[in-house]
């Protein structure tokens, strides 16, 4: 396993899987490929949404992009905080994606990561992406902010198309 560990956050990533970090001027996302269609990004929200904001917010990209979207509501929490988490299933051109959608808030930020992976995929990297989940913590001194810059909320989501 591979651990990364900045930003007051820490998870364990399967080796051979490939981690980046973009933190542009607008944003910080931290994303873990694996094989084949698996992915996992987490993003942290230095404005503070509710969890709600941000889960109603990647639902309402997904609904619109896919149009047929079914939504469970889960019970999982991130970071051993209360989360708003949904699991989807998407079809496209006849391809079901299982997608994780998990939100939380801190003092500090609001959390949120998402994994998708196809359904034919599912199989092999499945465990490792709710690991990786399960794995998430993170931790601040009181005095200390996160090193991350500001950004609209409303952009979280561009990359999703």
């Amino acid at each position: 396993m591979q651990v990364y560990e900045a930003h007051g956050i820490r998870f364990e990533y399967p080796d051979g899987w490939e981690l980046s970090i973009d933190d542009s001027d607008d944003q910080l996302a931290i994303t873990v490929e694996g094989p084949g269609t698996a992915f996992w990004t987490l993003s942290l929200i230095p404005e503070r949404p509710t969890a709600e904001e941000v889960i109603e917010s990647a639902l309402q990209c997904f609904e619109e992009e896919y149009g047929e979207v079914d939504v469970y509501e889960v019970d999982d929490p991130i970071c051993l905080l209360p989360t708003i988490a949904r699991n989807l299933d998407l079809i496209s051109l006849d391809v079901v994606s299982k997608v994780a959608l998990r939100a939380c808030e801190t003092d500090h930020f609001s959390i949120f990561s998402l994994f998708q992976v196809s359904d034919v995929d599912f199989e092999e990297t499945g465990a490792a992406l709710q690991a990786i989940n399960a794995s998430l913590t993170w931790e601040f001194d009181d005095e200390e902010a996160p090193a991350v810059d500001p950004f609209e909320f409303d952009n979280l989501f561009g990359g999703l198309e």
